[in-house]
């Protein structure tokens, strides 16, 4: 464990029990999120290399899933005889953060079951301090976020930044308002069948302007994409990995009616359906924000 980092989570005296949350992959358990999105090898390596390793003491995986971006970290710093960063694995899901648990030993790489809007320990209440990171790195995980709740999102962030620290985000990325909100639609159909009401309630996908202004207004200075790409979600993948009980034998029929009612997306050939698959082709972008050193 990364002692110095530990030493330095202040307590939350507001806070005497652990508060019990369930998240949307409470429910849906082990999943291969980047299976799912269509991110290949080469993407995932390229990502983490723009995250610089080599030039960071602490790093913040936020909303992390079940710890495969961290493993990645870890596997890219051994391979190439890097020190491996201390790690701080952030993540809402009590599932996702067990799964992570299990399949990560490492001194230098803290685990802790916690929310990302207060940066807090969701088991003992502890907030995680100012100014504590290099690097806050997110993957695919924005859009958990409620609207409400995004300005929130960003300037949390921004607070456990050191000054100079940098955001790297991965995430969906819409300019066209109809396109985002078909795909929100398309994506409600999905968790009511998996039974994930809260991301049904809560799933915000954001246009680029309202990204930007966001990151604008928390502080961050510096903000350009990096690189746009397309996450390719190909529904035998979604079978598999979310609709492979017997249960849910036909929501595959239900998925592919709500993708056919997407007309803007259907017109722009951002979901092709071929005999009895379909492919969604959807906008997204590596975006990097800076924390001035001056604020």
């Amino acid at each position: 464990m990364d002692n110095h980092l530990l030493e330095r989570i202040t307590h939350n005296p507001d806070i005497s029990q652990p508060r019990v949350v369930q998240a949307a992959y409470d429910i849906v358990g082990q999943y291969n999120q980047d299976q799912i999105n269509g991110f290949d090898e080469h993407f995932l390596t390229s990502f983490v290399e723009l995250v610089d390793l080599e030039n960071a003491e602490n790093v913040l995986d936020a909303m992390s899933g079940d710890g495969n971006l961290t493993r990645r970290m870890i596997n890219y710093c051994l391979e190439r005889q890097i020190s491996v960063p201390a790690i701080t694995l952030l993540e809402y899901s009590s599932v996702q953060t067990e799964l992570a648990r299990r399949t990560i030993d490492l001194d230098t790489v803290i685990i802790l079951h916690g929310d990302i809007l207060s940066m807090k320990d969701l088991q003992s209440g502890e907030i995680l301090p100012d100014n504590s990171f290099d690097r806050v790195v997110i993957k695919s995980g924005t859009h958990e976020i409620p609207v409400a709740k995004q300005q929130q999102l960003y300037r949390s962030i921004f607070r456990v930044l050191k000054p100079g620290g940098v955001l790297i985000n991965l995430g969906f990325l819409f300019e066209d308002v109809q396109e985002r909100d078909e795909f929100i639609e398309i994506t409600k159909v999905k968790e009511t069948l998996v039974g994930a009401m809260d991301a049904v309630a809560n799933r915000y996908f954001l246009l680029r302007e309202e990204f930007y202004k966001f990151l604008e207004l928390a502080g961050f200075k510096e903000i350009r994409g990096l690189t746009s790409f397309e996450y390719v979600i190909r529904s035998e993948i979604v079978e598999k990995e979310y609709f492979s009980t017997p249960k849910l034998s036909n929501a595959m029929a239900e998925l592919f009616a709500a993708q056919k009612r997407a007309m803007t997306l259907c017109n722009h050939r951002r979901i092709v359906f071929e005999a009895n698959r379909s492919t969604m082709h959807l906008p997204g972008e590596i975006t990097i924000a800076v924390k001035p050193q001056m604020f």
